[in-house]
């Protein structure tokens, strides 16, 4: 027998009737206190989306929330009220308890869209600014440290430069995802509004009402069952034989134990029967049962019967305004009559896409062989020239289609060749009433799509496009590859304006090779670039291959080569040399020594170097001997770096 389940949601069919369900306590108003619990609270419901709210004037007891919140009814705090997804007897009940009465809704489900998106912007909007905040706070400190710059291992910038690494990663990470968050919540806002519509379109509406009506269908096939089942319960003199027949079928529920639940039928068996915890009931306390649980539960469906008829009406007068038919189902087959013939039979095969046509020879057999046929293995097919049907089966040993003459039923004159009529007069009145059904289902069918076209027919809604910045994509780019860490130790890359004031002091001419040895990050290259673009020929060579990876990104032009630079053989084929060398144990003052053996005669050297004793008495004299520069840098030079070393920046040229 059917029942509710716990939340008091619709009938399931699948739980037999029970007199401890939770739900029969509540199923019936008419001793609701009409004025209401709550001072001043309201209570709505919305045929829209089939929803109760409930809106409180202040902060719920305890006792009365724990209610609310056990019915199903869910906390909205921007809205300021309570919401249970669908209507129920129990939920509407508690709100009449608690308000007095249930009243219409005011708000349209297009307007709480509208609310609910406009929301969604203020999320957006919020979101947005954070990501911006994150970007601004990475570009201060990009700004000083370039991306993929390698930290120093062992140099005393290393703590400070590992930190800055850690601020510029989380950094990126947040603008990203707060980014993100931002056009989650902008498709949020473009979903609420777009289901608000789609739930408003006719189309959809006639799909809804189909649904409910085979929702109310199935609680008045429940509420007759149970009044039936009520009513043989109700016989007066009913026996034990008889009360077990009716129990084998109405699956009452009558009493519970600790993990079962005892039927009708299990209470009314014999003792040497009956499980052994099962109690024994006489047919008159089976009864008195079934007169307290039937009656509430038909109440109960009645309920849900005038809801679902409510909600028709609703759905049904929705639906007539906005001029949308309905259209009518499609003509079947079985509007064609069924002949029954031997001999020769062609019939369509529904399966072909080619529109095969099958030519085969009745197969005979007898009313009672063709009704102990299994349904599942019997049905019909429409002949060639779509007249009529013919019957057919499937045969097993061996497993076969066949088309079938009942031999002992009535006999159909064969229809002659495609195209003709049959003989039989009758029969022809009937293919011709056949095909007149078939006509005007399908001109009703027509007339009906091309009205739900025009009524359906409305101006594109124009996309919003992703609003995604090129600076949130070089982050991700940023994010793939991460801050390198590599082994460096002295490595100082050249501050951008240095670069620049060096290649100007080069005197480079468009046409000329330019070496950059120990290149490091790149940044001579860089400043050789913007001033030259590629009128200009460049060599890197640089140790350490992460770095060499990075030089090839910085300048795709250059010829890069991963080496140490005081290994490479010294050819005497660069016009111009600009270097910045690592200054630790002196070996800058090598590195300027083995770059002036690669310059061609008339060529340039331009490079910084330590302002220490060593170099000074190194290199000095080499300078004043070409008559070149010797400037010292100011301590400020590299404070980027992390290092406020003294630095000269010299000019060399070659004899």
């Amino acid at each position: 027998m059917d029942n509710l389940d716990a939340n008091n949601a619709a009938p399931d069919a699948s739980v037999p009737l029970s007199e401890l369900d939770a739900h029969e306590s509540s199923d019936v108003a008419g001793d609701v206190d009409q004025v209401g619990t709550l001072r001043g609270a309201t209570a709505t419901y919305s045929p829209e989306d089939n929803k109760l709210r409930l809106y409180p004037l202040s902060r719920l007891d305890a006792e009365t929330y724990a209610r609310v919140k056990d019915a199903g009814f869910i906390w909205a705090p921007k809205q300021g009220l309570f919401v249970a997804p669908t209507w129920t007897p129990s939920r509407a009940d508690l709100l009449t308890e608690l308000c007095g009465e249930i009243g219409d809704e005011d708000t349209s489900l297009a307007d709480r869209a509208e609310q609910r998106a406009d929301r969604f912007d203020d999320y957006r909007e919020k979101r947005t600014q954070d990501a911006d905040r994150a970007h601004k706070a990475v570009a201060a400190i990009v700004e000083h440290i370039p991306l993929g710059q390698p930290i120093l291992v062992g140099h005393h910038s290393e703590r400070r430069a590992r930190k800055d690494a850690q601020r510029i990663d989380d950094g990126m990470r947040r603008a990203v995802n707060m980014w993100e968050t931002a056009n989650y919540w902008t498709d949020r806002a473009a979903g609420a509004i777009a289901h608000a519509k789609y739930k408003e379109r006719p189309d959809v509406r006639a799909r809804r009402i189909k649904a409910l009506e085979a929702d109310l269908r199935r609680c008045q096939k429940n509420s007759d069952e149970s009044s039936g089942w009520l009513k043989l319960w109700n016989t007066e003199g009913l026996t034990l034989l008889q009360a077990q027949a009716i129990a084998s079928r109405c699956r009452l529920n009558v009493c519970a134990s600790t993990h079962s639940h005892w039927t009708a039928w299990d209470v009314l068996r014999p003792d040497g029967e009956r499980y052994e915890a099962c109690p024994a009931k006489t047919v008159a306390e089976v009864q008195a049962v079934a007169q307290r649980v039937y009656p509430r539960h038909i109440a109960h469906l009645a309920r849900w019967i005038a809801h679902y008829e409510n909600r028709l009406a609703y759905e049904r007068a929705m639906l007539a305004a906005s001029g949308y038919i309905v259209p009518p189902k499609a003509a079947t087959k079985a509007v064609l009559p069924l002949l029954n013939y031997d001999g020769e039979i062609r019939y369509r095969n529904p399966h072909s896409r080619e529109r095969e046509i099958v030519v085969t020879e009745a197969h005979p057999m007898t009313q009672a062989e063709f009704a102990a046929i299994n349904k599942d293995y019997k049905g019909t097919r429409v002949s060639e020239d779509g007249t009529h049907r013919v019957r057919t089966a499937m045969l097993h040993h061996p497993t076969r289609l066949v088309a079938v003459f009942i031999s002992d039923s009535k006999k159909h004159a064969r229809p002659g060749v495609a195209g003709d009529a049959p003989a039989d007069p009758k029969i022809a009145a009937r293919v011709a009433k056949a095909h007149a059904t078939i006509a005007a289902t399908n001109a009703a069918r027509a007339e009906a799509a091309a009205n739900n076209r025009a009524v359906l027919a409305r101006p594109e809604q124009p996309k919003p496009a992703p609003a995604t910045p090129a600076g949130i994509e070089a982050l991700k780019e940023a994010l793939r590859a991460g801050v390198q860490v590599v082994i460096a130790p002295q490595l100082f890359p050249t501050p951008a304006a240095l670069a620049a004031r060096m290649v100007a002091l080069a005197s480079i001419e468009p046409g000329q090779h330019v070496l950059e040895p120990s290149a490091g990050t790149g940044q001579l290259l860089l400043a050789l670039r913007q001033a030259f673009g590629a009128a200009v020929r460049c060599t890197a060579i640089e140790v350490e291959a992460q770095l060499c990876e990075q030089l090839r990104r910085v300048d795709p032009l250059a010829e890069v080569i991963g080496a140490d630079f005081l290994q490479v053989n010294a050819q005497p084929k660069f016009d111009r040399v600009l270097m910045n060398p690592p200054f630790v144990n002196a070996d800058d003052i090598k590195h300027i020594r083995h770059a002036l053996t690669m310059l061609r005669p008339g060529g340039r050297l331009v490079a910084i170097c330590a302002g220490g004793p060593r170099q000074a008495a190194a290199l000095q004299p080499l300078v004043k001997a070409c008559g070149g520069v010797w400037e010292e840098l100011p301590a400020s030079t590299f404070i980027d770096a992390g290092t406020t070393v003294r630095t000269i920046l010299l000019t060399i040229d070659a004899p």
